[in-house]
């Protein structure tokens, strides 16, 4: 079988999120296990190598180029929903993000049927929201990231999605170390950077480290960095492709989110390694966490969060408890690679027939 997983957005390297790195690991176990697995995104224009490659394409009339630097295809359009000229066609789409029901009905003209893979709610919020009656989208079945993102679909849509959690290599995120720290990761609005600035600064005692995720802006990154300047207790970070270290030094993951996450794929990383999560109560959070950890609701004072943090900081009992939950949560059958590849599969290969 050939599958191509598909996004109209930008893809590894250039925009490192859940969405791109569980792509990344769905198709290199899925080229491992015999079956043709390639990736369809954005051209990002922005960058200088990006748009070398649309004059190339341009030059050569051709819509898609290829980079192969990930071990598998990456074809790289302006537009993923457009004619895709020089796109070989798979036996099966599976659309995951950006612009998903224009993908759909492109490779529906042409005989390739789709599956919708929801990692976020592009299908209920936003400028993107899809319209319409269930009849009319393009897909041939649904897979969600999470019970949470499943509930919302069907309330949208009235469709039922089988739910298969991100994908994790549980190895890569094993680490023990001196558990020194509290790291808050990708430092955004969206990600509750102000009640984590807020909580720092309610507990001066306590050390912590905020790690770069998504791309910020000159004003953005000056701003985050000044205000940090006057936190003595706080450093920033680059993010790094081996999370590792990072890991091996937390005591507690902070995961404020002010949005409705659909998953949080930083709170199972930590887990893996007994790392308990102090979280929101945003969207899917509650379900990622589950007993391995402490949720507060999402616009709650900061003193409450501190309060919170100071217990499982301090108190060793307590944090023993929390260490141990989470490592049985993390182990759950829910989050077993082998078990989510079947799943998808099972999908998969109904749907091609």
């Amino acid at each position: 079988m050939n599958i191509l997983l598909a996004s109209g957005t930008a893809y590894l390297p250039h925009v490192v999120g859940g969405v791109e790195v569980n792509t990344h690991e769905l198709a290199l176990e899925l080229n491992r296990r015999g079956v043709r697995t390639s990736v369809l995104s954005r051209l990002p224009l922005r960058r200088v190598d990006g748009a070398l490659r649309a004059v190339s394409n341009f030059i050569h009339g051709t819509d898609v180029c290829v980079d192969r630097q990930l071990g598998y295809d990456v074809y790289l359009s302006r537009k993923p929903w457009g004619s895709l000229d020089g796109l070989p066609l798979p036996r099966l789409v599976v659309v995951q993000n950006g612009n998903m029901v224009e993908i759909g009905k492109a490779f529906a003209c042409r005989g390739v049927p789709a599956i919708a893979y929801l990692h976020g709610l592009e299908f209920d919020i936003g400028r993107r929201r899809w319209t319409g009656s269930t009849g009319s989208l393009p897909f041939r079945a649904y897979i969600a990231n999470s019970e949470f993102t499943a509930a919302r679909l069907r309330d949208r849509f009235g469709v039922q999605a089988c739910v298969i959690p991100p994908v994790f290599r549980a190895e890569r995120y094993r680490v023990a170390g001196d558990r020194r720290c509290v790291t808050f990761i990708n430092p955004v609005v969206e990600k509750g950077v102000e009640i984590a600035l807020a909580i720092a600064e309610q507990c001066p005692e306590i050390p912590f480290r905020f790690v770069k995720g998504w791309p910020l802006g000159m004003r953005q990154a000056a701003l985050l960095k000044g205000r940090i300047r006057r936190l003595a207790n706080v450093e920033l970070v680059e993010r790094s492709g081996d999370m590792s270290p990072i890991y091996a030094s937390t005591r507690v993951l902070l995961a404020p989110s002010q949005w409705a996450e659909t998953w949080g794929r930083v709170v199972s990383e930590a887990q893996f390694s007994g790392i308990p999560v102090l979280a929101s109560d945003r969207g899917a959070l509650p379900e990622t966490v589950g007993p391995g950890g402490a949720i507060i609701k999402y616009d709650a004072p900061a003193y409450t969060w501190a309060t919170e943090l100071r217990r499982m900081w301090s108190d060793d009992l307590y944090y023993q408890q929390l260490q141990q939950a989470a490592l049985t949560h993390s182990r759950r059958p829910e989050l077993d690679f082998g078990q989510q590849i079947d799943a998808f599969l099972a999908v998969a290969t109904r749907i091609a027939a």
